[in-house]
């Protein structure tokens, strides 16, 4: 059982990892194309959306983490039966979501004025490439609740073949027609066939891999599972809002006090750290199916292990991303689209801090998922977004962007920092939070040393915004980064833990080629 989840996990890992690499420099070319067609207020425009319709995908109410959930044991007991009861249930409450979404992205309409300060001057009507977010958000939910069971099997490479293909699809054709037409409202009809058209593929693509759960049957959930999945579902309500809020709301902030000239800007940040988040999830997301099964399988000894080793990895991957980003970021967005559109270090730093502190909370978010932690600290993610938007509102107005980026951490660090952590350690682990402290400290300590060590030689070396000096830096951080890492923690149960998997999975990619 344990070699069977490594090697999905893997196997995961591999497929997702190739597809968020590939899916990041299509997005990256397509955002190149449209920065130098369209102009940086259509990026502004499109990234305030993006935001306004996340804020109202907290419809979703955490649906699809509960079935996930919902999902571990009847695929771990081959519970055919289970599986479409559920499956039904998730296929009218996604209904039930895209409707909301439709009716309550409609009620929006009037107060768009609201948070756009400063109409952006394109050609197109606003309201207009509303209505076509609108659409494209809404349609998104009717067929994907098919996809949840590939996710639960640990099929996700399943999605990642679909996925793959669709990506670079949608860079070329919507890349072409953005050159040949210049043409927006063209792009955005384009995007929604393409998104309603992946879908369909990764439904398609569940039903042939589980064609006995998607039979029809008139055999429905009982009351009382009715009755567990809605508790679970309320108590992750709050945890969705809170990540929307977190995640959703700073470019509509940031619109409605400074404008979308500085939401333009600061889309192209975030498309570059989030994809990169992103990318470097799919390491956790691939193990996430593993997780759920050893927390159904395995004692607290045993969780505590991985999760101290799923730690450690956060800390290796996402501290090396802090490092590159924190020396590199602004000359590469210098490179791209001029140093007009950077912003200054302080900003650049807190936006990396809330990327480093997302990051090192994966293994946590994981845990306390699999073990169903759901309702215990339901109100947390309440309490943090109200300190996040409270401050978020009161710092734009002293110091800018900054202060709408300074809000989102400052409310991580006061609530979902320590607290989530305290939950598995309390319910899952039976001990005290002291280590996770500890070791957190360690981690955050050694990242900041070694940007300043990094700092100090970019400096050395540097020439300028260039594409040389660019790379001469990414080099001296990997080397640098990796080579303190290795000598601090070379000797950890964790990297022992690593390393022996790694070896393992190595002779066993040689055996399939040789």
């Amino acid at each position: 059982m344990a070699q069977s989840r490594i090697a999905n996990s893997f196997k995961n890992m591999i497929y997702t990892f190739g597809v968020k690499l590939i899916s990041f420099a299509a997005a990256f070319v397509l955002r190149t194309v449209f920065i130098y067609v369209l102009g940086m207020e259509y990026v502004g425009v499109s990234g305030l959306f993006t935001s306004v319709l996340s804020v109202l995908s907290f419809a979703e109410l955490g649906i699809s983490t509960a079935m996930t959930y919902a999902l571990y044991g009847p695929i771990a007991q081959e519970d055919t039966r289970k599986i479409n009861q559920l499956m039904h249930f998730y296929k009218l409450a996604y209904r039930f979501v895209a409707g909301t979404v439709l009716a309550a992205g409609t009620v929006c309409i009037p107060f768009l004025p609201l948070i756009i300060k400063g109409v952006p001057d394109i050609h197109e009507s606003i309201t207009v490439i509303y209505i076509f977010y609108l659409i494209n958000t809404a349609s998104s939910y009717l067929l994907i609740y098919k996809s949840t069971l590939l996710t639960a099997s640990q099929k996700n490479y399943e999605i990642s073949k679909v996925t793959i293909r669709i990506s670079v699809v949608k860079c070329v054709i919507e890349s072409i027609f953005l050159v040949i037409f210049r043409n927006f409202m063209l792009y955005l009809c384009i995007e929604i066939f393409l998104n309603i058209f992946q879908n369909i593929l990764i439904s398609r693509r569940a039903v042939k891999t589980y064609p006995a759960v998607f039979e029809k049957s008139e055999e429905r959930l009982d009351k009382d599972e009715i009755k567990k999945l809605f508790k679970d579902i309320r108590a992750l309500f709050l945890y969705k809002v809170s990540g929307v809020v977190l995640d959703g709301t700073d470019n509509i902030i940031v619109s409605a006090f400074l404008g979308t000239g500085y939401v333009a800007v600061l889309s192209n940040y975030n498309m570059i750290i989030k994809n990169l988040y992103n990318l470097i999830l799919q390491v956790f997301q691939s193990t996430s199916a593993g997780v759920g099964n050893l927390a159904a399988t395995e004692g607290a000894k045993k969780q505590h292990h991985i999760f101290n080793v799923l730690l450690f990895l956060s800390f290796w991957l996402f501290g090396f991303c802090v490092v590159e980003l924190y020396i590199n970021i602004n000359d590469f967005i210098g490179i791209w689209t001029g140093a007009a559109h950077t912003f200054p270090a302080a900003t650049v730093i807190v936006l990396i801090t809330d990327f480093y502190l997302t990051g090192m909370m994966s293994a946590v978010s994981y845990f306390r998922t699999s073990n169903g932690l759901f309702v215990q600290g339901k109100y947390r993610p309440l309490i943090m977004s109200l300190i996040n938007l409270v401050l978020s509102v009161l710092f734009v107005q002293k110091i800018g962007v900054t202060g709408v980026l300074l809000g989102t951490v400052l409310s991580r660090l006061s609530t979902q920092f320590w607290f989530d952590a305290y939950l598995i350690y309390n319910h899952v682990f039976k001990e005290t939070i002291k280590e996770y402290l500890k070791k957190m400290t360690v981690y955050t300590g050694t990242i900041v040393i070694i940007c300043c060590i990094c700092g100090m030689c970019s400096k050395i070396f540097d020439t300028g915004i260039t594409v040389l000096n660019f790379g001469v830096n990414i080099v001296i951080v990997a080397v640098i980064y990796n080579a303190v890492c290795f000598l601090l923690f070379r000797k950890t149960s964790e990297f022992e833990y690593l390393k022996n998997i790694g070896y393992s999975l190595g002779k066993n990619l040689k055996k399939k080629i040789m």
